[in-house]
């Protein structure tokens, strides 16, 4: 600021020099020169001497005045440079402010989306722990099922494999069975023929008397093996109508047992009595209990051609009826051969008396 003003004051300063300097050349040019006398022209000079020292004293006062108005203008300048200053000087503080508040701005607006990423990054955190909780509660339950499935596949494997040994043995037993029936009978056939031969042998060295009683004793045995087959034949027809009569009988004749149908829909066309023998078969080898009367329970049971039980599962009925009449069916094994194949597959009615 200094620097700045001293630049007018010494033009101003060499300003009003030079006027004071022109003034005094000025005032001794026109300075009159007195007369070697000094009588009568000593008035004039006192006259001239006033009037230039009143010039100078308005010079002297206007020069003071221009120098006070440059003293003002110099005052106004450095005024206005110290305002222009003070003005520079709010605006590098405003500045100054205005940057620190951008800056305060700045890092608050950082430091909320700072905390908007943790925030984020939190809440990514609890999805995919989440996530993978449900996943292992997925994973968790398919195994559990994967596991329910292959233990109830096994169980069946298991069932199966018991049933079809069973059948095996049972086919095994039968085969056997019938085997020592056949080859025992084909001792007997051979002893027979043997004894027969031997007999016939004595029979004709023995005297005609004796052949005579041979062909009463043969005529009466052939009588009596066909009345042994008639007697058989007989039995087995009244066996045969007293279960078709039970059967037609209902509710109010001797018999209560409901009429059993054979085959996958009905009687099955072929004999009308051989499912009731199934199911007569069946409550011979049950064991029934007092609770177990009044009951029922329909039974499918499917044969082979020669009677051999095949499968047998549990209908309508009452469970525990139905389980005893399996359990009977299983013992039972085979039945007699079904009179056609129309009735290998037999709905029976059990109803224990």
């Amino acid at each position: 600021m200094k620097r700045g003003m001293s630049g007018p004051v010494v033009i101003s300063i060499i300003l009003h020099a030079l006027l004071i300097l022109m003034f005094i050349l000025k005032w001794n040019l026109d300075k009159p020169k007195r007369p070697a006398g000094g009588g009568g022209g000593g008035g004039g000079v006192v006259n001239a001497v006033v009037i230039d020292q009143l010039k100078f004293d308005q010079h002297k006062q206007f020069i003071k005045q221009q120098k006070a108005k440059k003293v003002e203008e110099a005052k106004e300048q450095a005024a206005e440079k110290a305002a222009a200053a003070e003005a520079v000087r709010q605006e590098k503080v405003e500045k100054a402010i205005r940057l620190k508040q951008e800056k305060q701005q700045q890092k608050e607006a950082k430091e909320k989306e700072r905390k908007l990423e943790v925030e984020r990054q939190k809440l990514d955190a609890e999805k995919k722990i989440t996530l993978e909780k449900k996943k292992k509660e997925e994973l968790k339950k398919k195994l559990e099922e994967e596991k329910k499935l292959a233990d109830q596949k096994e169980a069946e494997e298991k069932a199966e494999k018991l049933k079809a040994d069973k059948d095996a043995k049972a086919k095994a037993d039968k085969e056997a069975k019938e085997k020592a029936e056949q080859e025992a009978k084909k001792k007997a056939e051979q002893e027979a023929k043997e004894k027969a031969a031997e007999e016939a042998k004595e029979k004709a060295e023995k005297l005609k008397a004796e052949k005579a009683a041979k062909a009463k004793a043969a005529k009466e045995a052939k009588e009596k093996a066909k009345q042994d087959a008639a007697d058989a034949s007989k039995l087995e027809d009244e066996l045969l109508s007293e279960d078709i009569g039970g059967a037609a009988a209902g509710p109010s004749g001797n018999s209560s047992k409901p009429s059993t149908s054979a085959g996958p829909g009905g009687s099955g066309g072929g004999d009308p009595g051989y499912g009731d023998k199934v199911a007569n078969m069946i409550e011979q080898r049950m064991l029934i209990d007092q609770n177990m009367k009044g009951k029922s329970c329909v039974v499918k049971i499917r044969l082979a051609p020669d009677g051999l039980v095949l499968s047998v599962t549990a209908g309508s009925g009452d469970p525990s009826i139905c389980r005893a009449g399996i359990t009977a069916v299983n013992m039972i094994g085979t039945f007699p051969a079904p009179p056609s194949d129309a009735e290998r597959t037999i709905n029976a009615t059990i109803q224990p008396q």
